[in-house]
């Protein structure tokens, strides 16, 4: 009975083993079916499930495999298409369109050597397989090998003379080698066998545009679209080729036209949109958008498009609003994050915009742009070595990065690296030979280097390339007046005078140049012309009543230039230099009791008035009365909380007693933010940062302050300090020594020699 007993319990372990595997079989199949029911009707997200279930069961079902990659290209998930394709071309070598697809990923993404591996098996196999001999000549090409890429394309050709994909690639060719009439040749050819193709008309368009024969591109241009007069892309190829002739009139009615043509897409609205954007047309470019949006009220794209409109327009308001929006709904939308990000950088909310910047490049590590706005608001928060950190990584990811080398260049000029300034526009013009930024800091290097002749000739150039810039005439004039040639600085100063008569720092080197040549009269003469010139603009007239007493001071009328700084406050009381020049002249006359007695009558009879506290703050501030100039200083930000010249005042006056430093760096930046340009307010700050040992940052403010006050020991003294704790010792010997050339005897001269002896 036991060996029946063993042979039934056998036989039902076979069945069900046998059920078993027939039920797989059958799972498979239908996750397969179905699948590929789901893609048939478009419903590719259903099919990649299906297809994935199929694979579960079986992980070596190669139709699944290729199920699942045609479904990912559909859905444009070209990781999952070509992890699909390379398990499908394992499990079947032989299969001919999974060795051919992953061939066209490795050529995509530049791994020629694999691509062509993939081809070569082809084409042992079937040596006239067109597809891969297209791929082929596609690799050799890519490869610079464009002989061999010619001959591939030569031979699809020989096989099918049909082929005109064929006579347009080996037209591409051809003109990479400088074979324009055998080009043209084949491109005529491409469209005498499909004359309805029009990527063939564009093709030879392309061609006219590229070897300059405008008239034919036209022509060639205006034929296809009398061809194809419905076809609303070659009307925007039309604009576009108008546009970049410089014919705004003829590309508008071009784009006009495709608007009318496809009044019901979106695509020419936003072409022609981004042509009035071009063209600072923002209205008529806001108004294009709303019908694009009108026509897909839920496009993300578009209302990221729109806030972006109004944030290059600097309307910050709506595109915030517009912001909010869109990461209400789409709180992960990259785009829009990182709109942003760029928008807390130019409200200066630095914190906030790192932090976006940091989210953003953890989930794309390849962000050239995050890193980019990323180094801006690290130079925003004068964290300079941060800030370079992160332009540098942007550079590396994106190498024609411009605007990221040109934002290092900048930092390298003020750092006084005048070297590694002049190797970054230099990588900057190798690829943009015309940005105009580039050649100044280029020219700036290497005046600075004192490499007068380059200088001149950069600076030359752009006086060639844009004669109605002021920019290049200034520059070419500081060279002239560092060679001495000042009947030549004076001539380049004027003309850019000319050009534009409000420029102060110009006009500042103008009279300046005068004076120093002992032409007062002539020196006076221009300020009053230039009073006329600025009548409309307080901070310029101050400037000029300061420049006019000063002059007077030089003179010794200290009545004149007494009257004179009196103007520049009351026209301007935020300027900052006619106050310490004002108290000198009290100072030097002994009369700073009567000065005193005047300013405090003033007040007793309208105590709510800034610049008398101002003024007795900057008096007590000489006479080192530091308590009764802090008093005023206080009652002067109590009238008015943003009054810069109090805030840098105080700001100087707590760093200097090593007292409430928190407070002094939140005084010493507001300033900075009202008045960024201003050398003592610079001076302010870098000491501020000294004070709290950050020393790269108050080496950085402590050159900007030198580009516009070269001569002023202390700030020379304050950069040989930082340079000296940051052990830098032979930068900080030589601003020490400058500092003692320049005064003897300024405030911190001992501190200086002690230094120097010790050093």
């Amino acid at each position: 009975m036991g060996r029946p007993k063993a042979i039934f319990l056998l036989f039902v372990v076979v069945s069900l083993l046998a059920t078993s595997c027939s039920s797989d079989e059958e799972k498979r199949v239908s996750y397969l079916k179905k699948g590929q029911q789901y893609f048939q009707k478009g419903e590719y997200k259903s099919a990649v499930l299906e297809f994935k279930n199929a694979i579960q069961i079986d992980p070596q079902y190669a139709d699944a495999y290729a199920g699942l990659a045609e479904t990912f290209l559909k859905l444009g998930n070209a990781r999952g298409a070509f992890q699909a394709y390379s398990q499908l071309a394992k499990l079947k070598p032989q299969d001919v369109d999974a060795q051919l697809k992953l061939a066209t990923f490795y050529m995509l993404g530049r791994k020629l050597d694999e691509a062509k591996k993939r081809v070569d098996l082809v084409l042992a196999k079937q040596p006239d397989n067109i597809e891969a001999l297209y791929l082929l000549a596609g690799i050799q090409s890519l490869g610079k090998n464009l002989y061999a890429s010619a001959s591939v394309f030569r031979k699809i050709i020989d096989l099918d003379s049909k082929q005109t994909r064929a006579y347009l690639g080996l037209a591409r060719v051809l003109m990479r080698q400088g074979k324009l009439q055998e080009a043209e040749k084949n491109l005529k050819q491409a469209i005498s066998l499909k004359p309805d193709d029009i990527q063939a008309h564009l093709a030879l368009f392309g061609f006219y545009v590229s070897t300059k024969a405008f008239a034919n591109a036209e022509r060639e241009i205006r034929q296809t679209i009398a061809a194809h007069p419905e076809n609303v892309d070659l009307y925007l190829v039309l604009g576009n080729f108008y546009f970049r002739r410089k014919k705004p009139a003829a590309a508008e009615k071009a784009y006009l036209t495709a608007v009318d043509k496809g009044a019901k897409t979106v695509k020419p609205y936003m072409v022609a949109a981004g042509f009035y954007e071009a063209s600072h047309q923002k209205d008529k470019a806001l108004a294009m958008y709303r019908k694009a949006l009108a026509l897909e009220p839920a496009n993300v794209r578009i209302k990221n498009t729109i806030a972006r409109h109004y944030f290059r327009n600097r309307e910050m308001a709506p595109a915030t609003r517009i912001v909010d929006e869109i990461l209400k709904k789409r709180p992960n939308y990259f785009p829009t994050r990182m709109l942003k990000g760029e928008i807390a950088v130019v409200q200066k909310k630095f914190d906030a915009a790192i932090e976006i910047f940091n989210q953003l490049i953890k989930e794309e590590p390849n962000s050239s742009r995050a890193y980019y706005f990323k180094g801006v608001a690290y130079l925003g928060k004068h964290q300079i070595r941060l800030a370079k950190n992160a332009l540098a990584k942007a550079i590396e990811l994106n190498p024609d990065h411009a605007k990221a080398r040109l934002l290092m260049a900048d930092i390298y000029l003020r750092e006084h690296d005048f070297e590694l300034a002049a190797k970054a526009c230099r990588k900057i013009l190798e690829k943009f030979p015309h940005i105009y930024r580039a050649q100044l800091i280029l020219g700036d290097a290497l005046m600075y280097q004192k490499k007068v002749g380059q200088a001149a000739q950069v600076f030359e150039r752009l006086i060639k390339e844009k004669p109605d810039n002021p920019a290049g005439y200034y520059r070419l004039g500081r060279l002239q007046q560092i060679e001495k040639k000042y009947d030549l600085a004076l001539k380049s100063f004027e003309k850019a005078l000319s050009l534009n008569p409000r420029l102060m720092d110009v006009f500042s080197s103008v009279v300046l140049l005068q004076a120093s040549r002992g032409k007062f009269e002539d020196a006076l003469e221009r300020c009053d012309r230039q009073l006329a010139v600025v009548k409309n603009s307080s901070a310029a007239k101050a400037i000029v009543y300061t420049l006019k007493g000063s002059l007077f001071l030089a003179r010794h009328q200290r009545d004149a230039a007494e009257e004179n700084f009196k103007k520049a406050i009351a026209v301007n009381p935020n300027y900052l230099r006619p106050y310490y020049l004002l108290a000198r002249i009290y100072l030097a006359e002994k009369k700073q009791d009567q000065a005193i007695s005047q300013y405090a009558a003033v007040l007793a009879k309208n105590p709510k008035q800034v610049a008398p506290h101002m003024l007795l703050g900057t008096i007590y501030d000489m006479q080192k009365r530091f308590g009764l100039s802090e008093k005023h200083y206080r009652q002067a930000l109590e009238l008015n909380p943003d009054f810069a010249p109090a805030a840098n005042n105080l700001a100087f006056l707590l760093a200097q007693k090593n007292e409430k430093i928190e407070e002094a760096l939140e005084l010493a930046q507001r300033a900075k933010e009202k008045l960024p340009e201003d050398p003592s307010i610079m001076d302010t700050l870098g000491w501020v940062y000294y004070k709290k040992g950050l020393y790269d940052s108050a080496i950085d403010e402590f050159k900007d302050s030198l580009e516009k006050l070269p001569e002023n020991p202390t700030v020379r003294y304050h950069l040989g300090l930082a340079y000296y704790k940051k052990g830098q010792k032979a930068k900080a010997r030589t601003e020490l020594q400058k500092a003692l050339h320049l005064d003897r005897n300024f405030d911190g001269a001992d501190e200086a020699r002690k230094i120097l002896a010790a050093l």
